[in-house]
């Protein structure tokens, strides 16, 4: 059986003013670039034996400094991908807020809103959720490169929450770019947001819905 090394992919352009990403392709800033070689850094002496990946650019990009340095080839998998914002790609908060206010305050109240034209978190799960269960069957060491919403999707799977809502007004809180999550079989949660690599400790400034 395998154990599973979930990552969120590096800082993307956008992350810092918390733009809804989504789906859209968007490159790592320089720091995220510096995070995703801080990761192969910490990655390199671990027994990995594969590597999968969101199909979107970010999450590719925040693998590729391990699988050169491990010479192994990152399998992209578009069932990783961030979760599809719709209508709401591509901005802020406060202009969510002004264009659907009522949809806005379900959201931030914890409700699972169905985004215009989008997915809703349990969309997500309906997808991510069987890529690791299929990895879980597999054996060696795999990392998981993928996005805040589908990492913390997975980590609340493997800790048996309940993620009927709005997954960032759950018991877990957001994770950090370039984070590792840890998913033994069973399945089981065995470690959570480790930042260590890049010399903080998580962000407990992150708001609840961080860009994604």
């Amino acid at each position: 059986m395998a154990t599973l090394l979930v990552v969120r992919h590096g800082q993307a352009e956008g992350n810092g003013s918390h733009r809804f990403i989504g789906q859209s392709q968007v490159p790592l800033t320089a720091e995220g670039r510096d995070q995703a070689a801080a990761l192969a850094e910490r990655l390199i002496a671990a027994p990995v034996t594969r590597l999968v990946a969101s199909d979107l650019d970010r999450a590719i990009a925040t693998l590729e400094p391990l699988a050169a340095r491990l010479r192994l080839s990152i399998e992209p998998d578009p069932r990783l991908r961030e979760i599809e914002n719709g209508e709401w790609t591509g901005l802020v908060p406060t202009e969510i807020a002004a264009g659907w206010p009522e949809m806005w305050l379900d959201y931030v109240g914890g409700t699972d809103v169905d985004r215009p034209g989008g997915e809703r978190w349990s969309d997500v799960a309906a997808r991510v959720v069987p890529v690791a269960e299929e990895l879980l069957t597999t054996e060696g060491m795999v990392v998981v490169g993928t996005h805040g919403g589908p990492g913390l999707v997975l980590a609340a799977w493997a800790a048996g929450l309940t993620t009927e809502g709005n997954i960032f007004r759950g018991r877990l809180g957001a994770l950090d770019n370039a984070s590792i999550t840890v998913i033994d079989p069973g399945p089981r949660l065995v470690g959570f947001n480790d930042v260590g690599h890049l010399g903080v400790s998580p962000d407990p400034s992150l708001p609840f819905a961080p860009t994604r």
